[in-house]
């Protein structure tokens, strides 16, 4: 009679994969405090072909969170000094507007301010119809509803938002007539856009100086001190 034995029959041990290492890790981050022998038996492979320790790897990771923190914050810093430069400038021009004692000095201001603090190339102001009495000072032109400019801007008159990008050359000839290089890019605003006073345009010849998707901050704070120091004159 054969003998008969209960033994169990032999379980393989589960095999780990390398998500259940990582889920370990992870639950685990004391692990290599515990066995710290690892970090320089560990190896990983470097951009350059070589081993290294996991210790240098994580060093290496280290040092390049590093640079990306200090290149945001250089970053963050420049644009901080530029809105800076930029809120200064904006607080001569209101200091410069204000302080005009007739519309011509305003609109002259207005123009040197744009040129030497914000780089702008040529500046246009237009009044619309009757409120304009003056009609000879340069750098500002009576807009008729029904004239040249009115048609060629008939979608800014429409919807009175302001509209960045490209200048069309029959555009520019029309504002400004007298720039030895016409613009490229240009900022259409309205002034007083509920009361419909009028439009500034600020023009570069740099193609690029203006676009579509820029921010409007400065275009809005810009139209409302323009604005205002023209109707102060106007009245």
């Amino acid at each position: 009679m054969s003998a008969t034995t209960d033994e169990a029959p032999v379980v393989p041990a589960p095999t780990l994969s390398a998500e259940d290492v990582a889920a370990y890790l992870r639950a685990n981050p004391d692990f290599l405090l515990r066995f710290p022998e690892l970090l320089e038996t560990l190896e990983l492979q470097h951009a350059s072909g070589s081993a290294v320790s996991l210790i240098e790897r994580q060093v290496e990771i280290l040092r390049g969170r590093s640079q990306r923190l200090e290149d945001r914050l250089g970053a963050l810093l420049e644009a901080a000094r530029d809105n800076e430069r930029r809120a200064t400038s904006v607080h001569r021009l209101a200091r410069s507007l204000i302080r005009a004692p007739t519309l011509a000095s305003a609109i002259l201001g207005l123009q040197n301010s744009m040129r030497e603090d914000f780089g702008i190339d040529e500046v246009f102001v237009g009044i619309v119809g009757p409120l304009l009495k003056h009609t000879n000072i340069e750098g500002l032109v009576r807009i008729e509803m029904d004239g040249a400019i009115a048609r060629a801007f008939d979608n800014f008159f429409r919807t009175k938002l302001i509209e960045c990008g490209p200048l069309a050359e029959a555009q520019a000839k029309l504002l400004f007539p007298k720039a030895s290089e016409l613009p490229q890019s240009a900022a259409v605003v309205p002034l007083e856009k509920d009361k419909n006073l009028g439009m500034l345009v600020l023009g570069s010849r740099d193609p690029q100086r203006f676009q579509p998707r820029q921010g409007r901050l400065f275009l809005d704070m810009t139209a409302e001190l323009v604005s205002a120091a023209i109707r102060a004159k106007l009245a």
